[in-house]
């Protein structure tokens, strides 16, 4: 069972004995009333951000390309604009246990403190509240099977900036804005152009759709177990 199309591409490539075996049921998410329970606005005022800010809430691993913010932040600097992005999510690697300190590291020898907010991790109602009064999501992952906080801003018709790979696309149906993984500049372009459109609005609700996407996905889970029981029954019986 595969999340995406993009992600059965890879796994025939990978694994061509499985192609007929493979499923994508693409998930949809409808948060509980508990997780809405935290007011935008107040989220926003504790962690001292502006009311224009881009939210991006993704673990600290180095494919989710955290680096191509900080040097598309270093660039509006030198252009004298002032954008601000706040970040929140593990930090925790295993792997790569330098990589958030350097980052950080990273930051605060171009002056960017103030540009590049850490929030730590947060609790899952102000990840919902300040996804609802973002200005944008923001994800720059070089690799995702079925983004979840692409799926979250999908449901609070939250405007996206992603990076340019097959996932994206295929999850948002081209309705986002999109950049090339090492193209720094063009993101910068447009957080500067997103900024500049900026004007305060209410926090955002739930879409509409949102119940008929989780339903498609609850039925597309139901169709695959089925079809996994009917194909193995009919193997079993093959082979009496």
């Amino acid at each position: 069972m595969l999340s995406s199309e993009d992600a059965k591409r890879d796994c025939n490539d990978m694994f061509p004995s499985l192609q007929e075996r493979a499923r994508v049921v693409r998930f949809a998410t409808r948060p509980s009333a508990s997780a809405l329970s935290a007011e935008p606005r107040e989220v926003i005022a504790q962690y001292g951000l502006p009311s224009c800010f881009f939210y991006l809430p993704n673990q600290f691993w180095r494919h989710k390309n955290h680096q191509i913010v900080i040097d598309a932040l270093g660039i509006l600097a030198e252009r004298g604009v002032d954008i601000v992005v706040a970040a929140s999510g593990s930090t925790e690697n295993p792997n790569d246990r330098n990589y958030f300190p350097d980052l950080m590291q990273q930051i605060e020898r171009r002056g960017l403190q103030k540009n590049f907010r850490y929030l730590g991790m947060i609790p899952l109602p102000h990840v919902y509240a300040l996804l609802r009064g973002c200005t944008a999501l923001l994800n720059p992952s070089a690799f995702e099977g079925w983004s979840t906080t692409v799926e979250e801003a999908k449901s609070f018709g939250v405007p996206m900036i992603l990076s340019d790979i097959g996932v994206h696309r295929e999850q948002t149906a081209g309705a986002a804005r999109y950049f090339a993984l090492n193209d720094a500049p063009a993101l910068a372009d447009y957080l500067a152009v997103s900024a500049a459109a900026f004007t305060p609005f209410a926090p955002r609700d739930l879409m509409p759709d949102v119940d008929r996407r989780v339903a498609q996905f609850a039925a597309d889970f139901a169709d695959t177990i089925m079809w996994t029981y009917e194909r193995a029954r009919n193997r079993a019986t093959s082979a009496l």
